[in-house]
């Protein structure tokens, strides 16, 4: 199977390429950071398939980080593989952003909380844990399971959801440092979400047959888009 893996929920963005019944890297492409992805995705892909030699009507899937993150940047997302799918037959699978950014978490932490800054207030946050793969509990490496979330959610009250140990990754650390400082902090390199985990994720989804239907699709937003907010506030001033 060929993947194409598209993401666009964060300030830097990207694509890559996968095949195989497990899971083999082509390519992978990340984007100029400064959220200007609908400029960018669809050359880099097309850069991609073209340097591959892959013809974009034999890719056979897209995966798609669908949110929660940024409002243009996951549309801008979803719309792509949309347009892939009507334009190729390709199958769409939804990869959950804050899944993939756990996925840079080295193996051998057992808690993970993946967050993203929410910008107008609180963080986009999940909570993974990681099953145990024998007898004696050893989880190095094995599967995450998805414990709380995603949900928006004040720093403060995700601390107190927290239970130590846990490692903390992704940009909304910076938002939450002083209120988490109890628990391990992520490396800054390790605060965006790689398109190659979009793609592995995909890969796994779709060998379950578990396929989005594109015409429903919708990303996963928590909240609605800022403009809606303020629509709301002038509708219904003083509430």
């Amino acid at each position: 199977m060929r993947i194409l893996a598209v993401e666009t929920s964060g300030a830097r963005g990207g694509i890559a390429l996968a095949e195989g019944e497990g899971f083999r890297l082509i390519d992978e492409v990340r984007l100029v950071e400064g959220l200007r992805h609908g400029r960018d995705l669809v050359l880099a892909a097309k850069t991609a398939c073209e340097k591959a030699g892959w013809d974009r009507r034999r890719i056979d899937a897209v995966a798609v980080s669908i949110g929660p993150g940024s409002f243009t940047g996951i549309r801008i997302a979803v719309t792509f593989a949309k347009f892939i799918a009507y334009d190729t037959g390709a199958k769409v699978v939804a990869v959950p952003s804050l899944r993939a950014l756990a996925e840079n978490a080295p193996a051998d932490h057992h808690r993970i909380a993946a967050i993203a800054d929410a910008k107008r207030g609180g963080l986009f946050a999940s909570i993974f844990e990681r099953c145990a793969s024998n007898s004696q509990g050893d989880h190095m490496g094995s599967p995450l399971r998805e414990v709380f979330g995603p949900a928006l959610i004040e720093p403060e009250a995700l601390a107190a959801r927290l239970e130590a140990p846990a490692y903390i990754i992704g940009h909304g650390i910076v938002k939450g440092r002083a209120a988490l400082s109890a628990f391990e902090f992520a490396p800054e390199d390790l605060w965006d979400i790689r398109p190659a985990a979009i793609a592995r994720l995909g890969l796994e989804l779709a060998a379950r047959g578990e396929f989005a239907d594109p015409l429903r699709l919708e990303p996963i937003y928590i909240r609605p888009p800022e403009a809606q907010e303020i629509w709301e506030r002038r509708k219904h001033p003083g509430t």
